[in-house]
């Protein structure tokens, strides 16, 4: 295990030596020595209000499509002119969009808000083209086939074309994990959640991690990746992490994960957060690695490579999956609180999930 092996410092001369198929774009030399600022390519205008954070941001070729509570839109990726507009029919708001975008095709969940985040009978299912923001299918389906689907819930994760949902326990009925075709609603699979998980909240659909609380007071906190039958692997994340940050990435069969520590006592140095990456397959701890640029650490699986959003959105750092050292890192100069990573090719879109940003989204080509 090569714990701590990703800060900057000690990367010496293994900064930038990520492949160039991780990122593509045009030829030439690496930026070395730096780390160097990306270009940035545009930023979303200032928004008035309060307009409601991003559900999830779709980077798919040439198009960005960002998806909020009240409509999707999309611009181009380069160059920030609006694509394209969709809104759910009158009276309906969307709780979940999908973590990605398979194939081009976005998926968004929406039900009638008069009916209240826990109160609906029935929410849709919409697939969109996300380069042209065409309707390719919509379904119905019984909310209470999915569990919760409030907009905070972690009752149900759409992404990789499939929906991860778990019921909750009904009197005598034991609480059921299953998995869905985002598409035909076809049930995949489903399994019993052992008692032994306690708590459970879905985490990610493709593939399927869930996290548990465990049943009884005290009980570490796991997460588990789970398949089809009774296929399981558990993780049991660090005594010390208070909570864990809602990114999960997963690059063939590392699980990478941000624990945050408690609160230090007033007028000492934070000691920030802290990415860890598991074995899959065994759950061992491999690697860790600590920003020295803020607290927050976002993991986005790109390539076959970890890109970290670290500080407050104004630096992302490439790591290698095998030994968690630092292969690529630029500065992406503005800030943004709550921020999230997109990827396409060689661009990146910086998200703030704030509730009222200074600039909601900023594109940077990678060098």
């Amino acid at each position: 295990m090569h714990e701590d092996a990703g800060t900057y410092e000690d990367a010496g001369t293994y900064e930038d030596r990520a492949p160039e198929s991780v990122w593509g774009g045009a030829k030439g030399p690496w930026w070395r020595r730096g780390p160097a600022s990306a270009p940035r390519l545009w930023k979303y205008p200032r928004e008035k209000g309060s307009p409601g954070a991003p559900l999830s941001t779709w980077a798919v070729g040439g198009a960005l499509a960002m998806a909020r509570s009240d409509r999707v839109e999309a611009y181009g990726l380069t160059t920030g002119d609006p694509l394209w507009t969709w809104q759910p029919p009158d009276g309906e708001v969307l709780a979940h969009a999908s973590a990605d975008a398979p194939d081009g095709v976005g998926v968004v969940l929406h039900h009638d808000h008069a009916e209240g985040d826990g109160g609906a009978e029935h929410v849709r299912l919409t697939g969109l083209d996300v380069g042209s923001g065409r309707v390719l299918w919509s379904r119905e389906q019984r909310a209470d086939a999915l569990g919760s689907v409030g907009g905070h819930a972690r009752g149900v994760a759409l992404g990789g074309g499939r929906l991860a949902t778990v019921r909750p326990r009904h009197g005598d009925t034991q609480p059921v994990l299953r998995t869905i075709d985002a598409q035909t609603g076809a049930l995949l699979w489903e399994r019993p959640v052992p008692e032994r998980w306690g708590h459970v909240s879905v985490v990610r659909a493709h593939p399927v991690v869930v996290s548990t609380a465990g049943a009884d007071e005290g009980a570490p906190r796991r997460l588990v990746v789970v398949g089809g039958g009774e296929t399981e692997r558990e993780i049991e994340l660090p005594c010390w992490a208070e909570e864990f940050g809602g990114d999960v990435a997963v690059v063939g069969d590392l699980l990478a994960v941000e624990c945050v520590g408690p609160p230090t006592p007033y007028g000492e140095e934070d000691t920030g957060s802290t990415l860890n990456a598991f074995d899959v397959t065994t759950g061992v701890l491999r690697w860790t690695w600590s920003s020295t640029y803020g607290a927050t650490l976002s993991p986005l699986a790109h390539r076959g490579h970890l890109v970290v959003l670290n500080g407050y959105g104004d630096r992302a750092t490439v790591l290698d999956p095998a030994d968690g050292r630092v292969v690529a890192e630029r500065v992406l100069p503005g800030h943004s609180y709550r921020a999230r990573l997109a990827a396409v090719g060689d661009c990146v879109a910086v998200v703030c999930t704030a509730e009222r940003p200074a600039h909601r989204l900023r594109v940077f080509r990678w060098k």
